[in-house]
């Protein structure tokens, strides 16, 4: 078994769950192969994660250089058969015509990647997210005859989808993450649908719930990228409601993104200065000491005005795993992570009332312990990354 991984980024600070993923697998001795447009320079990697570098093969991120070119040549005349096959999968994913160009690019990208599959011996294409990584797997595959898989997300699903339901149908399997993602899916490959699955990434798990560190007041931890999607306006105006209520609390949001600035003057216009903190980013290695210093985790997603949403936010894993209780909404997959009464609670999205009442009523619960227990077993079940590549591993040897 050889398998020629395809990301668009390896080592992507917000894409950890991808580096935990392959990592383990190297640990397990699958032979693979990473192809990447780029590699991001990171200070934070542990050691096993530092192996992957050996791992890496990088793909153009402009496929028009004389010397790919010269391969794109090689390989059109080589195998006319299957070049032409290659070019029929474009036109038949009837994409969008913004997207068209990136498809002629990632087929150009593929052909860079036909000499290193074969000298690898390569048995399996598997792609992380089906836009570009995916779309590049899908003409390698028809270039070299090597079938292809892949794991999708949520972005690639509900906002870049383009040609999305011809990728599905090019696919040998794909790994949905979650089951809200699996019966998405499977409603676009009707004749086939049994080809999706659901085999859910994990974190590495401590083997005994942590201790909180000590801090003074009780602290609600929110941890994402500061676009839409991630809810924070609406945990701003529930802060705003807890302390018009007289209650005693901090917020800390962990963070970078666009909308930074507005949360800020946000913060001011609610006065709560006294109550938030907007901390920036911190590497996704250094998060523990974040979430020991935290009570509870919220995450109010909610579906963006672009349709983008969150699965399953990773964040909410390892908050679990250092035994936060999580305030969470219902949509997408999140379910699947929080159970409501278990190890959390479970509001409507965009609906800051609702956010607030849990907050409180997080602030004045007696069952946090239990909950903690809760959040920390419902990790070791379900969401331990060393049992779920095993399943992954699985999967990718049926195809030697």
């Amino acid at each position: 078994m050889h398998v020629i991984v395809i990301v668009n980024r390896l080592f992507e600070w917000s894409q950890n769950f991808v580096t935990r993923e392959l990592t383990e697998l190297n640990e397990l001795g699958v032979p693979m192969t990473i192809a990447a447009r780029d590699m991001a320079e990171r200070t934070d990697l542990s050691p096993n994660e530092q192996k992957l570098r050996s791992k890496y093969q990088p793909l153009p991120e402009v496929p028009f250089t004389p010397a790919a070119l010269w391969q794109h040549l090689r390989v059109a005349v080589s195998r006319p058969g299957r070049y032409f096959s290659a070019w029929r999968a474009l036109f038949s994913l009837r994409h969008k015509p913004s997207k068209f160009f990136r498809g002629v690019i990632c087929l150009c990208r593929a052909t860079t990647l036909v000499r290193v599959a074969e000298q690898k011996k390569a048995t399996l294409i598997h792609a992380h997210f089906l836009t570009a990584a995916g779309e590049t797997a899908l003409y390698l595959s028809k270039l070299t005859g090597i079938p292809f898989g892949a794991t999708a997300y949520a972005m690639d699903i509900f906002v870049d989808d383009s040609g999305l339901p011809g990728k599905l149908r090019h696919t040998a399997y794909v790994n949905g993450t979650t089951k809200y993602n699996e019966r998405f899916m499977a409603r676009l490959v009707p004749e086939n649908p049994s080809k999706i699955i659901t085999l859910y990434y994990g974190i590495h798990t401590t083997p005994t719930l942590p201790e909180a560190l000590p801090h003074e007041r009780f602290t609600f931890i929110a941890v994402g990228r500061l676009v839409e999607k991630k809810g924070f306006k609406y945990l701003l105006e529930a802060c705003a409601a807890l302390r018009q209520w007289g209650l005693d609390f901090h917020c800390e949001i962990i963070g970078k993104g666009p909308l930074e600035e507005a949360l800020r003057a946000q913060i001011a216009e609610l006065k709560l200065e006294n109550h938030v903190t907007l901390t920036g980013f911190v590497a996704p290695n250094d998060m523990k000491a974040k979430y020991l210093t935290g009570d509870v985790l919220v995450a109010p997603c909610v579906v963006a005005a672009n349709g983008d949403v969150d699965g399953l936010p990773n964040v909410c894993l390892e908050a679990m795993d250092c035994g936060l209780p999580i305030i969470s909404t219902t949509i997408s997959g999140i379910p699947e992570g929080v159970e409501a009464g278990k190890n959390g609670w479970l509001i409507e999205p965009n609906d800051s009332a609702q956010l607030a009442e849990a907050m409180r009523q997080a602030l004045t619960s007696f069952n946090l312990s239990a909950m903690r227990s809760a959040s920390h077993q419902m990790i070791a079940e379900k969401f331990d990354v060393k049992n779920n590549v095993l399943k992954i591993k699985d999967l990718w040897e049926k195809f030697k």
